[in-house]
Formats: structure tokens, C-alpha cells, sequence
């Protein structure tokens, strides 16, 4: 198949399908992320792995669920994208070591600290507190997008 069929498949295709695969894309973006912001901390803990183990799954499932978007894809694309929602907001636990609104705080706590100055927090002496909540965002829309059947056009509000 060349690339110029390829393109004009993908385009035939309706738009929740590829709006789903772009997502399923923005995944494979993520794993390459953490994967290289993990390098250290993998030897360390098995909750680090959580986030690579489900971006592999979501990307070797999510492309096979793609191709039977019809049948039982978009299901099992919907069920991928909700376990992306837990590992966010699991992720954003671990990362600010269960203290979720102490890690807001302190993330709100940067603006009043003078620029150029690091307010007496080294960088990278912890994991970035909302980080995690990049897989939340990506599953949102997923659900979003394979929650319930359409035919691929914008509609308006209800009337």
C-alpha cells in the first residue's frame, strides 16, 4: 500500500475513528516521555513501569481495536482510554506522594517566588506533580470520543 492510498483510507474513515487514532498516537508520544523522564526511577520501583506497561498496551491493543473500530474496537478503545484515566490520577498520587492538594499548592507556590530564583526547591528533587494527569487528558477525550456510536459529523445542542 503506498503512502497516498494510505492517506486517502485514513480520511475515508469516520471522524471519531480518527480523532481515536490520533489519540492512541499522542500515547505512543507519552511513552517515549516517560520512558526517557523514568530512566532513573525504573530500577528504583515497580510503580514507575505502571505508565510504559499501559502506553504498550494501549498501543499494541489500540491499533488492533482501531482496525475493528465497527465490531468491538471502539469498546475495547473506550475500556483503554478509562484505564488511562485511573494510571493519570494514580500517577498523580504516587507523584505527589499522596499529598494531592499540598502538590497543587506548591505548584500555585511558584508564582510568588522572584524569576530566576528556585525558591529553595532543587530541580528535579521531585517528580512533577501533574505529569501524570497527561494520561487523564488523553483517556477523557477517548472516552469522549468512543462513548456512543455516531455518524462522525458535529452536531449542535439538543433542541
Amino acid at each position: 500500500m503506498t503512502v497516498r492510498k494510505a492517506i486517502l483510507l485514513f480520511l475515508a474513515t469516520d471522524r471519531d475513528r480518527r480523532i481515536a487514532a490520533f489519540l492512541v498516537g499522542g500515547v505512543a508520544f507519552l511513552l517515549l516521555e516517560v520512558r526517557f523522564e523514568h530512566r532513573e526511577v525504573l530500577g528504583e520501583t515497580w510503580r514507575s513501569w505502571i505508565p510504559l506497561v499501559y502506553s504498550g498496551l494501549t498501543l499494541a491493543a489500540g491499533a488492533f481495536a482501531l482496525l475493528r473500530w465497527h465490531t468491538w474496537g471502539r469498546g475495547a478503545l473506550g475500556a483503554l482510554f478509562a484505564l488511562g484515566v485511573a494510571v493519570g490520577m494514580v500517577g498523580f498520587w504516587f507523584h505527589t506522594d499522596g499529598h494531592l492538594l499540598g502538590g497543587i499548592r506548591d505548584l500555585l507556590g511558584a508564582w510568588r517566588i522572584p524569576l530566576g530564583q528556585d525558591g529553595g526547591i532543587k530541580m528535579g528533587a521531585r517528580p512533577p506533580a501533574l505529569a501524570p494527569l497527561a494520561f487523564s487528558g488523553l483517556g477523557t477525550l477517548g472516552l469522549m470520543v468512543c462513548a456512543a456510536p455516531g455518524d462522525g459529523a458535529s452536531t449542535g445542542p439538543a433542541e
